[in-house]
């Protein structure tokens, strides 16, 4: 497993770092962008921040999951808000978790290199991710997203309406910032399939009857003996 914090961009700079929690360094030296997959974010992406509001800003933890990446790796990151740059914007810090096969994410990356600021919201993340408390559904929403069966399907803990990408998730996020779980409901094509096969049962049910139905009766006679 390789770890890395993406930091937050307070200087709004087109190039986006990361550190190990020691050195830093470019984000593409880690993860260079040919490589990167299709919807990755290195931040919260803007609907979240739009659908929780100000207040709840702070609670967001967005995190995504990318199998079979680079051939068997897998890619898994966090993001959070970070707080806002000297215009007002929100910036956001990240954990980028690259895995190898059935390996799962450790919340224990060292952040004593990161910026006396970034410390702050590096250490809030991690006691939120290796907190036992259970109140905090977003926190469990990530896990369940670790928790999850592997696929070849990129997935998220909460629901994008506007990605560019497909993502199988599993919460849906609700006005002010709460958030609950999706259950499962038969696709589309998974209902026309059944519609189709219980109608072609149907069918051959009437058709049986009417066969039956068109035979000739048959009668048993019926004979009487006479005793004299």
């Amino acid at each position: 497993m390789r770890a890395y914090w993406i930091l937050p961009n307070r200087d709004q700079s087109d190039a986006i770092l990361a550190s190990d929690g020691e050195g830093i360094l470019p984000l593409r030296q880690i993860l260079d962008p040919k490589l990167r997959p299709a919807g990755f974010s290195h931040g919260v992406p803007t609907e979240l921040l739009e659908k929780c509001g100000p207040k709840a800003q702070a609670e967001i933890l967005f995190a995504q999951r990318f199998p079979g990446w680079n051939g068997d790796k897998e890619i898994f990151s966090i993001s959070s808000v970070a707080g806002l740059d000297s215009s007002g914007r929100v910036v956001h810090l990240g954990l980028l978790f690259i895995l190898e096969p059935d390996e799962r994410p450790k919340f224990e990356l060292p952040y004593a290199g990161l910026s006396k600021e970034d410390r702050v919201y590096a250490s809030a993340l991690i006691q939120r991710m290796t907190s036992s408390r259970r109140n905090d559904i977003w926190v469990q929403s990530v896990r369940d997203l670790i928790e999850r069966r592997s696929d070849s399907q990129p997935a998220t803990n909460v629901a994008l309406d506007r990605s560019v990408v497909r993502f199988h998730s599993l919460y849906a996020v609700g006005p002010g910032g709460s958030i609950k779980k999706l259950h499962w409901r038969k696709s589309p094509t998974t209902a026309t399939v059944l519609l189709i096969l219980f109608a072609v049962v149907g069918v051959c049910f009437s058709v049986r009857a009417c066969e039956q139905s068109s035979r000739p009766a048959v009668h048993m006679g019926v004979v009487t003996w006479h005793f004299s």
